[in-house]
């Protein structure tokens, strides 16, 4: 609870989350209805003059397991990114996740389907954060189960690779392979230029870096 205390934006985003995920639940138990015709990300939506979906849809959740897996992401990564970032420009890299996956995953998709969920901005924060730190060690989970230590920058490209691969073989069709895809090229793009113009705080928590 600490680590959320002294990250502001995290805090928010969370429980913004959290009450949608939580408005969503109790919208169809008890009226039958739901956030998503209005809320969630589509063709029909963009051409019909809701851009607001472009950012909202990052904000609802398909089911629980879907809510727990970005929120631990966004746990895990999001309060050291916003300390290195800055309130501002950490937003701006959640945000521009959100927005570039949606567009990239509306855009190929054929039809009109709803597109829901943070991962666009997760991956962001993941490529992201592997951007500015290539050969630090982190320790991911593999299936939230199997500890695995690699570098930073590892993990970033297992999460581009990954989704491309897996939208190309059309593996897992009803999970938004290049939503994630367009957020973490985005983290990438962001981050690296973040790191050009010098905008990167230092800390001195971090753990030494693994030798290339």
């Amino acid at each position: 609870m600490e680590r959320l205390c002294r990250s502001p934006v995290t805090t928010i985003l969370f429980g913004i989350n959290l009450t949608l995920f939580l408005s969503e639940e109790l919208f169809r138990f008890f009226f039958d209805c739901s956030l998503f015709p209005y809320l969630a990300l589509s063709r029909e939506g963009l051409t019909g003059g809701g851009w607001w979906q472009l950012v909202t849809h990052a904000f609802l959740h398909g089911n629980l397991l879907h809510f727990v897996v970005n929120m631990v992401a966004l746990w895990f990564t999001g309060p050291l990114l916003e300390e290195l970032l800055g309130p501002l420009r950490y937003l701006l890299l959640y945000v521009a996740g959100a927005v570039f996956g949606g567009i990239l995953q509306t855009l190929v998709t054929p039809g009109s389907i709803d597109l829901v969920g943070a991962s666009g901005s997760v991956c962001a924060l993941l490529v992201g954060f592997g951007t500015l730190f290539p050969n630090l060690q982190i320790t991911a989970l593999i299936f939230f189960i199997i500890p695995v230590k690699m570098k930073a920058s590892t993990l970033g490209w297992l999460v581009i690779v990954a989704s491309l691969l897996f939208w190309l073989l059309g593996i897992e069709r009803q999970i938004g392979h290049l939503a994630h895809l367009g957020g973490g090229i985005a983290g990438f793009m962001i981050c690296f230029f973040y790191k050009k113009l010098g905008l990167v705080r230092r800390i001195t928590e971090l753990p030494p870096p693994l030798p290339d």
